[in-house]
């Protein structure tokens, strides 16, 4: 039985990402600007090239990928004569191939399968250990990644894709990006009120699809050219200590710091997040990672006792619950970040991610003295650090500078 026939007629913005032969293939588009149709077309192209392989289509959330990202390829797949298991989160192809639909906040269920494509729709919302997971699991064959998103904020999509693209760093990448309004069908009006009544910065990345960094900051005043230093052999004298935030569904993080004392300069020189590690697992992790290293001190998350009593099984007596008042805790880090004396490895890619993209939160242009819950971890394993650090100085109170704008 021949196929239904579907066709795709694309406006100009879509017709550029389609016609892209890239490996992988990034539309930054404004919101409504027809991203996730695009996608769902591109993904049953590449069924097409190879019918009997694996695919993979991958949502944000478990929600989006049921709400947003399902609706536009049942209604692909199921007249080129797919069946989808639910139990399995799999649509069956006729031919023998499948496509296996995953959501990021549990990047570990997209480990397993080597895949021919596979589409991130809205990846701006994601974690960059999903990015990871996706380049291994398209890695044996090659395989093409198209990315759909709204800039939203500075994350991996910036640092990772959008840059190395811009400065031609990586041949395999193809960036296009236009606003909301390249659209057709998306009204003008509502565009021209849009401009006239949201913060400036938000009206552009979210329907200019334009990089400009967030109001609110937390940490604005980082520097590459002050706080950035490339990666050197630390001397054994150095006092080290370690920040660690506990979790299972949310990512284990820790952040290895070494003190020059002479100086009083702190060196961020190794990261670790991961999803799914048991508090055994991942002390086991941690103590492997340094067992060449005398660690001084270790402050973990004084919320989870029961993972603080598996870390001291390896480091006995260096083991501390953290001082975690957030406030006090961050105003101690910016105090570092302002004046040189923080210093962070170029290739702690996680840590760096988090920096641009950790706000406070914000209403209109209300901002709050409350940072946004996402993107953290390894943040607040470093805050666990320093402010920890204040603290055993007897230092009671580390004043938090405000963003300027307040």
């Amino acid at each position: 039985m021949a196929k239904p026939k579907i066709t795709f007629v694309p406006h100009a913005g879509q017709l550029k990402a389609w016609n892209s032969d890239k490996r992988i293939v990034a539309m930054i588009a404004g919101s409504g600007g027809g991203k996730s149709l695009l996608g769902s077309f591109w993904l049953l192209r590449e069924i097409q090239k190879h019918p009997k392989d694996s695919f993979m289509a991958v949502a944000p959330t478990y929600t989006m990928l049921v709400r947003n990202l399902m609706p536009y390829i049942q209604n692909l797949l199921e007249p080129y004569g797919a069946y989808y298991r639910t139990n399995e989160k799999v649509w069956y192809l006729p031919e023998g191939g499948r496509v296996i639909m995953g959501s990021a906040d549990n990047p570990l269920s997209l480990e397993g399968a080597h895949v021919r494509a596979a589409w991130l729709d809205e990846a701006g919302q994601m974690d960059g250990l999903v990015w990871d997971v996706v380049r291994r699991r398209t890695a044996f064959y090659q395989g093409r990644i198209l990315i759909t998103t709204t800039p939203y904020f500075w994350n991996w999509i910036k640092t990772e894709v959008y840059d190395k693209w811009a400065s031609g760093e990586d041949e395999d990448i193809e960036v296009i990006t236009f606003d909301s309004k390249t659209n057709p069908y998306f009204p003008i009006e509502e565009f021209e009120r849009l401009r006239a009544t949201m913060p400036d910065w938000k009206f552009k990345m979210f329907y200019e699809a334009q990089w400009t960094r967030p109001s609110g900051l937390v940490y604005a005043d980082f520097r590459e050219d002050v706080n950035l230093v490339q990666p050197f052999d630390i001397p054994s004298d150095w006092r080290r200590y370690i920040g660690v935030d506990f979790g299972f569904n949310n990512p284990c993080a820790a952040v290895w710091v070494a003190v020059d004392r002479e100086t009083d300069t702190w060196y961020v020189y190794r990261e670790y997040k991961k999803k799914g590690k048991t508090a055994q697992e991942f002390a086991t992790e941690i103590s492997n990672i340094s067992y060449d290293e005398f660690i001084y001190k270790i402050y973990g998350d004084p919320s989870s006792p029961q993972s603080l009593k598996e870390l001291r099984k390896y480091f006995q007596g260096a083991v501390s619950p953290a001082d975690n008042k957030v406030l006090d805790g961050i105003g101690a880090v910016t105090v570092r970040i302002r004046n040189g004396s923080l210093k962070i490895f170029a290739n702690l890619d996680g840590l760096l991610d988090e920096l641009k993209s950790y706000r406070w939160k914000m209403s209109n242009d209300t901002m709050y003295d409350e940072p946004v819950k996402e993107n953290d971890h390894l943040l607040d394993a470093l805050r666990y650090v320093v402010y920890s650090t204040y603290k055993s100085n007897n230092i009671r109170k580390i004043p938090v500078p405000k963003p300027m704008g307040w």
